[in-house]
């Protein structure tokens, strides 16, 4: 039997000792409990920084084969290769559209994890990354990540925007070599400047990585003491201290101090004399098997090392077991589908008293990501060098200290050097710069080469040529820019050389070809004008000594048109040399266009200048230009003016030359005529000129005004059968204009300045315009309107074109429409105006031949012209009562008219025996006062798009 109380007494002291043990183990409970849940928050940290590692791994990895697709579509047009940009591009955006929604107040959490999915995230990070960013990205440690994260971003959409605006670029078939080289250079630009920022995120990452890590060291280590202690306590309260416990002790002590040093990768621990090795559960992760997969011996994991690195492993682990040298080599280990992966091994061996390696343990680290950057590195290394070879221009690097480090072929070519013998010399030894205008050698040291930031652009004039060392030279453009770290130090200097021979030469010829005449290579016009200009600036040397002349070549048109275009060119260029062996080389000679020529006899009398004058004449009526079968000649004639004092500029000038001109050809041709202010005849010339200056002003300030005269049908001037008139009324438009006071100026005051000085286009445009514009505003009481063309119109290609839109302005239909042409002009302009003619007609347009009978050919070009009316010459109505000869013509016009098919007009019918005369001959219409006086057109308002109508109408 038990003594009494026994029992009871031991359960008390068991119940105490258990007290005892749990107060006593309590702390260790406490701390190892404190241990795991941090140990596992920082693992857990840590596993949320990997995957934001690789997902800015798989972020910078989209941006950099976005921008390699880009520059390939930017190259080849190939839509594969934009198709390509999108998809590479859509990584980093998947990224940014989860970071959008993270940020909002109530996120989606189905949409974060599709975003993330797309960005490549691994579905067991997403979770972990969410809830870092959510309750940390406002935190100093995250903040820097994040802040990184938006720029790029920033960069991204740029970039995605000019992968657009590339692809609408090709896409249009309006393809610029340019602009499309421009979005190339700001892709790169962007991809430059993305690539500090993606170094950045990384840094940030790693920098609270390793604060984590040290945090988790330092508070593991803190823990671990504060265990040692308790377990010191347990141990000197427990009552046995056995050496296997000892043991058991320190080897969990060193392998947690071991794997605290590999804790951001896979842990092994290698027993040397039993060939047995632990791996963490990361190598198995990373790789891809599981536990069962590999036997605890070495000879499981070499056989996963890659053929080519075995021996470099070996070696590494050989020399550092045998002589302690540090262990760390990057191999290749296979993974479970069969591809490599890139790791990083270091470790420590553990010796015994000896020195014998006993045990070694360390880590292992997934390099594949920094190799994949090493590569990409490289091969955007060898891409530009082979850029750089493969461009136009030269390329030529120099060091900090201005000494050649690089250039490509295209430099060795312009330099006349190899890249051997330029290497490490000095840009200025190599390359000879001299100014292209004053060939003065230009200084090419590195400090005038490198731009500085308060000077960016260097001293070195624009217009450059290189000196090779055979003595040639090239005309160059250059562009220079600096290389610099990341501190902002100058690592070098990079210039590139343009050969722009070709482009200088072109502008050269481009500026000679602006300034002379391209037949006879003569000053121009406007070179012309400029240097007579000049001669009469005010500080010149006065205006006495200098004389004018206006040259016009007499009935030049006879040789082009008898004998070519051909045969007149060259006839010009012998007038054009026989003028100018017979000047002076300070004279100034020109040709002003067509068979015009213009003449400054600078420092000169009039006296003396009307005798040069005199034997230019007679120079040019000398030529005898044999050609083909006959021998070309022409006449001169020549207008002198001398500059003095009333005559102060360019333009005054070349008026009053151009007056005597006139003069010289009213006389009968081939004649020098000089300009004086008192000749009456000229006078009259200079009002004609005046009226052209009024008929100017009255187009520019609206001043002219439309008149109606009616148009009367004779009705019994038909047969049945035969339409005798157009529905509704038939009027003519004719043209008045007002002076400066509003008064009527009639048009044999100004028609003749307007036709001489080819102003009748504008005016023939702006009676069309007001003409549609109160056709569109009528009623359908009128239903013919006849408008007259002047034979410069006529002549006119751009006519036909402005006519439709005007017509497409105001709505109109051409049927309402008869343009009244004259005979003479009809005959001048043949070709042209038949071809106007039937194009108008094609769209419903009428014709009216006027004056018909004043002319001697009227009948024979009567068959030629598709005209719907002839109206017959008012010299022939006027006498028709009286005169038996007049009304045999009218008679004969009329029933040729009718045989061709065409309706008759007399004009100037004034009283009605007339009109019985006419209704007996069945004339179909008549028109003058007898009839209807002119009366005012009322016009709507100015036509808003009037002042385009002319602005296509040559001078």
């Amino acid at each position: 039997m038990r003594p009494p109380g026994r029992g009871s007494t031991t359960r008390e002291t068991r119940a105490v000792g258990a007290r005892r043990t749990a107060a006593a183990l309590f702390p260790l409970w406490l701390v190892a409990i404190v241990i795991t849940a941090f140990a596992s928050l920082s693992i857990a940290v840590m596993s949320i920084f990997l995957g934001y590692v690789a997902g800015e791994s798989n972020w910078s990895k989209g941006q950099k084969d976005a921008v390699h697709a880009l520059e390939r579509f930017a190259s080849t047009g190939a839509e594969a290769d934009y198709q390509e940009f999108e998809a590479r591009i859509a990584v980093p955006l998947a990224d940014r559209t989860a970071k959008l929604e993270m940020n909002k107040a109530d996120p989606d959490r189905e949409v974060i994890t599709d975003a993330f999915l797309n960005g490549k995230i691994e579905p067991q990070d997403i979770d972990g990354m969410i809830w870092l960013y959510r309750n940390f990205k406002t935190t100093p440690w995250f903040r820097r990540a994040a802040d990184y994260w938006d720029i790029g971003d920033i960069y991204l959409l740029r970039l995605r925007d000019i992968g657009n605006q590339l692809h609408a670029l090709v896409t249009s078939g309006k393809s610029n070599e340019l602009e499309a080289f421009r979005l190339v250079s700001e892709v790169q630009h962007i991809d430059d400047h993305l690539a500090p920022i993606e170094d950045g995120f990384s840094r940030s990452l790693d920098e609270v990585a390793h604060q984590t890590r040290d945090a988790l060291i330092l508070t593991l280590t803190t823990s671990a003491l504060l265990l040692l202690g308790v377990f010191t306590m347990v141990i000197w309260r427990s009552f046995s201290r056995s050496e296997r416990l000892n043991a058991q002790l320190r080897q969990s002590e060193e392998r947690l101090n071991l794997g605290f040093e590999g804790i951001s990768a896979g842990l092994w621990d290698w027993d040397v004399e039993r060939d047995r090795i632990y791996h963490s559960r990361w190598l198995y992760e990373q790789l891809g098997y599981s536990a069962a997969d590999l036997s605890i011996h070495t000879s499981a994991f070499v056989s996963l090392v890659h053929p080519d690195d075995r021996s470099r492993v070996r070696h590494a682990m050989r020399y550092h077991l045998a002589r302690n040298a540090p262990y760390d080599v990057e191999f290749r280990l296979k993974m479970g589908h069969g591809d490599y992966l890139w790791v990083r091994s270091r470790g420590k061996a553990l010796r015994n008293a000896e020195g014998r390696a006993v045990r070694m343990v360390g880590c292992l680290f997934d390099v594949s990501d920094r190799r994949r950057a090493e590569a990409d590195a490289q091969s955007e290394r060898e891409l530009a060098e082979v850029t750089l070879a493969s461009i136009g221009d030269a390329v030529v690097r120099t060091d900090d200290q201005g000494r050649v480090t690089y250039c490509n072929k295209v430099a060795e070519r312009m330099l006349g050097r190899t890249a051997a013998d330029m290497w490490m010399k000095t840009f200025d030894s190599v390359c000879a710069l001299a100014d292209g205008a004053t060939c003065e050698c230009v200084p090419t040291g590195i400090d005038r080469l490198r731009p500085r930031e308060d000077a960016p652009d260097t001293e070195l004039p624009r217009n450059l040529c290189i000196v090779r060392p055979d003595g040639h030279t090239l005309a160059v453009d250059y562009s220079v820019a600096t290389m610099r770290d990341a501190e902002g130090h100058a690592l070098g200097t990079v210039m590139v050389l343009h050969d722009v021979s070709a482009e200088r030469k072109h502008a050269a010829e481009l500026a000679y070809q602006a300034t002379h005449d391209e037949l006879t290579d003569l000053f121009n016009r406007r070179e012309f004008e400029r240097r007579l200009s000049r001669l009469l600036e005010p500080g010149a040397g006065g205006h006495a000594e200098h004389a004018v002349m206006f040259l016009d070549l007499d009935q030049f048109k006879v040789v082009n048109d008898t004998s070519g275009h051909a045969a007149g060119d060259e006839l010009i260029k012998h007038v054009g040399a026989t003028l100018k062996s017979c000047l002076r080389s300070s004279d100034i000679l020109a040709r002003l266009g067509g068979d015009e020529f213009g003449i400054v006899l600078p420092h000169c009398t009039i006296a003396k200048a009307l005798q040069i004058a005199d034997n230019l004449r007679q120079a040019v009526a000398d030529i005898h230009l044999p050609w083909v079968e006959r021998v070309l000649t022409t006449g001169v004639s020549i207008g002198v003016v001398g500059v003095g004092a009333n005559l102060t500029s360019s333009k005054e000038v070349m008026k009053a030359a151009d007056v005597a001109c006139y003069m010289a050809k009213e006389k009968g041709r081939n004649r020098v005529h000089h300009f004086r202010f008192d000749d009456q005849e000229l006078s009259a010339t200079h009002r004609q000129m005046e009226w052209v200056s009024r008929v100017k002003t009255a187009l520019e300030q609206d001043r002219f005004c439309l008149y109606t005269q009616k148009i009367a049908p004779l009705k019994s001037s038909r047969k049945k059968g035969r339409e005798n008139a157009q529905r509704g009324a038939h009027v003519e438009l004719l043209l008045r204009m007002r002076d400066e006071a509003g008064a009527l100026v009639p048009p044999s005051f100004f028609i003749g300045a307007a036709e001489r000085f080819n102003l009748m286009p504008a005016i023939d445009r702006w009676v069309i315009a007001r003409a549609f514009s109160a056709i569109a505003d009528s009623a359908d009481e009128v239903g013919t309107w006849s408008i007259n063309l002047s034979g410069a119109s006529l002549g006119d290609e751009r006519l036909l074109d402005y006519i439709v839109e005007q017509q497409q302005r105001h709505g109109i239909s051409l049927g309402q429409v008869c343009f009244e042409i004259t005979e003479t002009a009809a005959i001048t302009n043949l070709q042209k105006g038949m071809a106007l003619i039937n194009s108008l007609r094609e769209l419903g347009c009428r014709f009216a031949l006027d004056d018909f009978g004043a002319g001697m050919s009227s009948f024979n070009y009567l068959k030629h012209l598709h005209v719907d009316y002839l109206k017959i010459d008012g010299s022939f109505i006027r006498g028709i009562v009286n005169s038996a000869l007049d009304r045999a013509i009218v008679q004969s016009i009329n029933q040729v008219a009718h045989a061709t098919g065409k309706q008759t007009i007399a004009e100037f019918v004034e009283n009605d025996a007339i009109i019985e005369c006419l209704s007996e001959m069945d004339v179909d219409y008549v028109q003058g006062y007898g009839v209807g006086m002119p009366e005012p057109l009322s016009l709507p308002p100015r036509v808003p798009a009037y002042e385009d109508a002319f602005a296509d109408q040559p001078e």
